[in-house]
């Protein structure tokens, strides 16, 4: 409140009859006038927790949002440590590979021997000497001599060819019926 009165209205000295220290008068006010300041105090309190309630919720919400970009930037890292992970075994997986077939040995066989280690940029180090350490301790994974590992299906059979066709007994050329009728065509 202001210690000046309201233009009309006279200073009231307290109930006591005396005034008050520091020989300052006290000012009083009408009813009215107090009731009035009373009220728009009291709104102003309102208005003070509502928007101090408001100011509450966007906090709230602005937590609530960085919540949710922090949840999405955790799934993305772990997300990208998978990939990552998944690359590095791929990589490891195929110089696995290279080195199986250098050494004319069953990749898969190989692969769940070998302890591949892994330097800073994620990239297979020392292959060749881990399978290399593999396939001492384990000699009977290498071929045997004279076999050749390196066909692609070793399943399929040469075409034949007419020389081999006029050596076949008659019971041979009709259990190859289909074989002989393509060389026949051929003409090889």
């Amino acid at each position: 409140m202001s210690d000046e009165t309201m233009a009309g209205q006279e200073p009231v000295i307290e109930s006591d009859g005396q005034a008050p220290e520091g020989g300052q008068e006290t000012k009083a006010f009408d009813a009215g006038y107090v009731k009035q300041l009373r009220d728009e105090a009291a709104a102003y309190r309102r208005k003070v927790k509502e928007l101090e309630s408001k100011v509450s919720g966007f906090e709230q919400a602005q937590m609530t949002e960085a919540e949710k970009l922090r949840a999405q930037a955790e799934a993305a890292a772990k997300q990208a440590a998978a990939a990552q992970e998944a690359l590095r075994q791929a990589r490891a997986t195929a110089a696995i590979s290279r080195e199986a077939a250098r050494h004319q040995v069953d990749p898969d066989l190989l692969a769940r021997l070998v302890d591949v280690q892994f330097d800073d940029d994620g990239e297979p180090a020392g292959v060749d000497a881990a399978v290399e350490q593999v396939l001492s301790r384990y000699p009977n994974l290498r071929p045997a001599a004279g076999v050749n590992m390196a066909s692609t299906n070793p399943q399929r059979k040469p075409a034949l060819t007419l020389e081999e066709v006029k050596r076949m007994s008659p019971d041979e050329i009709n259990r190859r019926w289909d074989e002989v009728q393509l060389a026949l065509k051929t003409g090889r």
